[in-house]
């Protein structure tokens, strides 16, 4: 056999190998492309239980704006001072401050001022309205209803009326 048949056999050789070489590698990369798509053409499963300790729901900077555990669910405004919640112990509202301003639970309905006087309350035994300072302005109950002026004197009530 001559220099150049054995050259040309081997370089035909080689040029089979590249062939088969560039064949393989395409193959492997169809395959590799194709299992991520086929992950988003499956159905998406619904779990049937999700267990867990805690959720917290945060926003796009990271901060987190509800939660919900076991003491209950607590919504956060923008600066993540909590707001509104619903706790073992009933339902609160927050100002920005931090301060209770409304709650709902086993004492009743309240609602205070700002500077956290107690402004009005709703429970069991009846319905109160309280001034600037907390004393009893007006009220309701089995007793009966009344007036007291900003010193908590009696102006009027049921129980004296109209001779007070």
């Amino acid at each position: 056999m001559s220099k150049a048949t054995l050259l040309e056999s081997r370089l035909s050789k080689v040029e089979q190998d590249n062939r088969r070489l560039k064949l393989t590698v395409g193959a492997l990369l169809l395959v590799m492309a194709a299992v991520p798509l086929v992950g988003a053409v499956m159905p998406e499963q619904i779990p049937e239980l999700i267990t867990a300790r805690e959720f917290q729901a945060v926003d796009a900077s990271g901060t987190e704006r509800a939660r919900m555990n076991g003491s209950g669910i607590m919504y956060r405004d923008g600066a993540g001072t909590y707001r509104v919640g619903m706790t073992t112990s009933g339902i609160f509202y927050l100002d920005e401050n931090g301060n209770d301003r409304v709650s709902m639970g086993d004492q009743g309905i309240m609602y205070s001022d700002e500077n956290e006087t107690l402004r009005a309350v709703m429970a069991a035994n009846g319905i109160g309205y309280f001034g600037e300072n907390g004393t009893p302005r007006a009220e309701m109950s089995g007793g009966g209803i009344g007036y007291s002026d900003e010193n908590g004197n009696i102006v009027w009530s049921t129980g004296c009326a109209p001779n007070c």
